[in-house]
């Protein structure tokens, strides 16, 4: 099963116009209580990003609070495809500072992928991968009540299904068998 950016992003992040002003900009970020906004041009497509923290700058130097987003607006982005894979985007977080990256198709913002929704990605695959070695678990340690010790206690065996984690990004892997039960569950993520 592959998890990817599209599986995980939340779809239809903040946007605002190019010609938003610094006001409406700041009070689009407070009642959405996000920490910044895509900035795109009349097509939709993606300019920049203005950030909280640049609008707090801009109202400490007390610039105009009508003049366009685009004057505190940065084009230094790192931007996301929505088919990559999460192991690939994982690795992207661990070695950068942003806490979170927009999704672009076509030029257009499609969505928005945070350091939380990876964080919480890999705690549900983690878990699949644990419940899937706890199943393993008990089902061998269930039929291994005939061959117990000579004192009665059951023996601890170690599962076949030893996991392990590929790099970048620490994943667990999921047994074929668990495909099912890890697309429930990684469903219910993008469910918020």
């Amino acid at each position: 099963m592959q998890v990817t950016v599209r599986d995980l992003m939340t779809s239809q992040p903040l946007t605002v116009h190019e010609l938003t002003t610094v006001e409406e900009a700041t009070r689009k970020i407070l009642e959405r209580a996000v920490s910044e906004v895509y900035v795109v041009d009349e097509d939709g497509r993606l300019l920049g990003t203005v950030s909280d923290f640049a609008l707090l700058k801009a109202r400490m130097i007390q610039a105009d609070s009508q003049e366009p987003v685009t004057r505190f607006m940065s084009r230094n982005m790192v931007l996301l495809n929505p088919d990559m894979r999460l192991d690939e985007v994982a690795g992207y977080f661990r070695e950068s500072c942003y806490p979170r990256l927009a999704v672009v198709e076509g030029g257009r913002v499609v969505g928005q992928l945070s350091r939380r929704d990876i964080l919480r990605a890999m705690v549900v695959i983690e878990e699949i991968a644990m419940a899937s070695t706890d199943d393993e678990f008990e089902a061998a340690t269930l039929s291994s009540v005939a061959a117990s010790s000579e004192d009665g206690r059951i023996r601890r065996l170690e599962s076949s299904a030893a996991t392990v984690l590929p790099e970048p990004a620490g994943l667990r892997s999921v047994s074929d068998s668990r495909n099912a039960e890890a697309n429930h569950s990684l469903s219910s993520l993008t469910t918020r």
